[in-house]
């Protein structure tokens, strides 16, 4: 049960720094939109990692834990791209910022 919350929390980590860190711009929808394609993101990661979590926890140990968080992690572009696609945003690269 506790892996529930690990991985509850690591998402909004992993989510604020993919979506505000890296160069990627949401495109197309409103606010509301965004914020619900934000919660259907939230959703496939936590399904993704239990997924992970029950095809890689025979490990046990360590390797066993840490894996499904890691593998889940590289997993955000991709369940970004779906949790947003399927409200009709598009998660697009951005044309990356000019200092002057």
């Amino acid at each position: 049960m506790l892996g529930w919350l690990a991985a509850f929390c690591l998402f909004w980590v992993v989510a604020s720094l993919y979506l505000g860190g890296m160069d990627v711009e949401l495109e197309g929808g409103s606010g509301f939109r965004q914020l619900l394609g934000l919660l259907v993101m939230n959703v496939l990661f936590l399904a993704a990692w239990r997924a992970l979590a029950a095809a890689i926890g025979g490990l046990g140990g360590l390797p066993g834990v840490v894996l499904p968080f890691l593998l889940a992690v590289l997993l955000v572009p991709v369940l970004a791209r779906a949790g947003f696609g399927a409200l009709g945003v598009k998660v697009r690269r951005g044309d990356g910022a000019h200092a002057h």
